[in-house]
């Protein structure tokens, strides 16, 4: 089964990497690009340990690597999510940062068949490494999901 996973992130994270370098994307944009599905996959999987590695403090909040992970299974927890697909529509870097347009297909306590949600997540260059600093989550219908 943990193989099955580890083959399915590495697949998906190479998919991402060609999918940007056929689309023209530098070097930055391959990277945000796999990052972004490393951490999809990760949360995905609720494999929390793996995405309190890829954030900022902003996003960790004070929290200690353990506190973060139980805190994050409890909310996924109670809320009954369940993320079932999610993609990158575009990215834009400008030196340090990278805005990531992203959507989700998600089911949860309130939304038992899945819906769609747009979101720009917010990375930083920090020493050398791209992490996560924020998420917004954006209200507003998503009117397609691409298939490329």
């Amino acid at each position: 089964m943990k193989i099955t996973k580890i083959m399915t992130m590495t697949l998906l994270l190479l998919f991402s990497v060609i999918r940007v370098a056929w689309c023209g994307g530098d070097e930055d944009s391959a990277t945000i690009a796999a990052l972004q599905q490393t951490y999809f996959s990760a949360v995905q999987s609720k494999d929390f340990a793996t995405a309190y590695d890829m954030v900022t403090e902003n996003m960790r909040d004070g929290r200690t690597k353990e506190k973060y992970v139980e805190e994050w299974e409890g909310v996924m927890k109670s809320a009954q999510v369940d993320i079932v697909d999610g993609g990158v529509t575009a990215i834009d870097i400008n030196g340090d940062k990278a805005r990531v347009h992203a959507w989700t297909k998600a089911s949860d306590v309130f939304n038992p068949v899945p819906i769609l949600e747009k979101e720009i997540d917010h990375w930083v260059l920090m020493d050398g490494v791209w992490k996560l600093d924020l998420t917004e989550v954006l209200m507003e219908d998503v009117s397609e999901v691409p298939t490329e």
